[in-house]
C-alpha cells in the first residue's frame, strides 16, 4: 500500500504504508486489480468478511459489506 487515510477502513485494521497485500481470501493477489477482484469474488459468494495475507506473517480480516 503506498498510502492510508488514517480515516478509512484500512487503518481501522491496522494497515500501514508500505504495506504487501500477498492474498485475498486465500487468493494470490499480484495488483489491486487482483485484490478487487477477490473482494468482489468473495462478497458475490455470500461471504461479508475476508482474510488478507500482508507481507510474510500478517494476517488481517477485512469486512467486505462496506467495500
Amino acid at each position: 500500500m503506498t498510502e492510508v487515510d488514517p480515516n478509512e477502513l484500512a487503518s481501522e485494521r491496522d494497515f500501514k504504508s508500505g504495506d504487501v497485500i500477498l492474498d485475498v481470501g486465500g487468493k494470490t493477489v499480484a495488483t489491486s486489480a487482483d485484490v478487487r477482484n477477490a473482494i468482489s469474488d468473495a462478497y458475490n459468494n455470500g461471504k461479508r468478511t475476508v482474510l488478507m495475507r500482508l507481507d510474510v506473517t500478517k494476517f488481517v480480516a477485512i469486512p467486505i459489506a462496506r467495500a
